[in-house]
């Protein structure tokens, strides 16, 4: 029985080897070789082309669920942190109970978003069996539904809070803020070495970010808009966090040494999240 084992195993680790230098070969001229590589292009192409159009908004929610999930537990860990070095002060005790707040409803959410669109994607794949006729296209045309419209009713929760966790709403660009920045301040990250550098990577971000909002946005001016409230809404709270969480002296939060600072780096990450989630706004 343990010779068939080790025979299995190493035939497959023979079949990875292959199938690693499997590009290698198809470069030198091998035949099957290319010809392998061709079809799993093809069936790879295939595979995308069928899943991709249910699955890719859950994905979206799976990265935000896990970004979220991460900068909760980091931000936990230090304010365990600090109530262990520094005890129950003011400051401590009113942003990190704040924080911790905002990490759990967010967290909720995303975990009722997930489960919202794994949901969903079993209504499209039963509609799809029950309908043979139709083109996936065409059904999903029928079931097609607008993230801008709808909202995540989560139990025991009311219903004005659940209209709180719409996608694009003010208050869940505010919640994603709060979290990234929360998570930026209290891990250890790499701000510009200067603040002319970190004025640069900002005005670059900002481009970038017009530009995936052309790309991503329904109406290119909402996107806009969602862009000009969390680039205020994030600059007043990674000032805010930076003095009383991030222990940065306010001379420098106010002056252009910002962009040298950990501050700059907490914008910009509940900048990216916020439109990352926000994407497809009406």
């Amino acid at each position: 029985m343990n010779d068939y084992i080790q025979k299995g195993i190493s035939l497959l680790e023979q079949l990875i080897d292959y199938a690693l230098i499997l590009p290698q070969k198809a470069l030198s001229g091998d035949l099957f070789a290319i010809m392998i590589c061709l079809i799993s292009v093809y069936i790879l192409a295939v595979s995308i082309k069928k899943f991709t159009k249910y699955i890719i908004l859950g994905l979206k929610k799976l990265i935000v669920l896990i970004i979220i999930t991460i900068a909760l537990f980091i931000f936990v860990q230090d304010f365990l942190f600090r109530i262990l070095t520094d005890g129950f002060t003011v400051d401590t005790l009113i942003f990190g109970f704040a924080g911790f707040v905002c990490g759990i409803v967010g967290l909720i959410i995303a975990i009722s978003t997930v489960v919202r669109a794994v949901k969903k994607y079993r209504e499209h794949k039963d509609k799809i069996e029950k309908h043979p006729v139709l083109s996936d296209e065409k059904i999903l045309q029928v079931k097609e539904y607008s993230e801008t419209e709808q909202y995540v009713q989560i139990p025991y929760m009311p219903d004005k809070l659940s209209r709180f966790a719409k996608d694009n709403s003010i208050g869940m660009v505010l919640i994603y803020l709060i979290i990234a920045e929360f998570g930026i301040f209290s891990s250890k990250t790499i701000p510009a070495v200067n603040a002319l550098t970190g004025l640069s990577f900002f005005l670059i971000f900002i481009i970038f970010a017009v530009i995936f909002i052309k790309l991503t946005y329904v109406n290119y001016f909402t996107g806009l808009k969602h862009l000009l409230f969390a680039l205020i809404l994030g600059f007043i709270l990674s000032i805010l966090l930076g003095y009383f969480w991030g222990g940065i002296p306010l001379k420098i939060l106010l002056s252009i040494q910002y962009f040298a600072t950990d501050a700059l780096v907490a914008l910009i990450t509940g900048l990216s999240l916020s439109l990352f989630m926000s994407s497809k706004g009406k």
